[in-house]
């Protein structure tokens, strides 16, 4: 759990410094790919964009492919956050898949409640070898939340 704590707090200081505002990045993106090791989308529920009601549940499912040759094991996490970097999900644990052959693919899956206070959801999706603190790569999906504060 220390690892996904020290990417959370990653995320949190990479996310500001990508230099566009969010009303210009897409629904779902990569950060730049890192050697050794990479993750690309397969499928999202619901499909990245669709406006999402505060304080609704649903459930969040992924498909990724992935690479993982820097390392013998890692771990893909499901990280949710608000547009300020807050944790949607605060006090619960974070949805990861254990991976350790080369390549393949995984399926992650969370039933979460639509943060209330957010007027955007993201959804973060790192590959983090065993070994490294900070990472490249993780992939970015985001939702606009209706009902929320403007």
């Amino acid at each position: 759990m220390t690892r996904v704590r020290i990417l959370l707090c990653v995320l949190l200081a990479i996310t500001p410094t990508l230099g566009v505002s969010a009303d210009e990045l897409p629904w779902v993106f990569n950060a730049p790919r890192a050697e050794g090791y990479s993750i690309s989308l397969l499928s999202v529920s619901p499909a990245p964009g669709t406006p999402l009601v505060a304080g609704s549940s649903l459930k969040f499912a992924v498909a990724v492919s992935y690479t993982l040759t820097i390392a013998k094991h890692g771990v893909i996490v499901l990280v949710f956050q608000d547009e300020t970097n807050a944790s949607a999900a605060p006090g619960r644990p974070q949805v990861h898949h254990e991976v350790s052959d080369s390549a393949g693919v995984a399926s992650l899956a969370e039933q979460l409640t639509v943060p209330s206070t957010a007027k955007e959801l993201r959804v973060f999706i790192p590959l983090v070898p065993d070994g490294l603190v900070n990472t490249s790569g993780e992939l970015t999906i985001r939702y606009p939340i209706t009902g929320a504060p403007q």
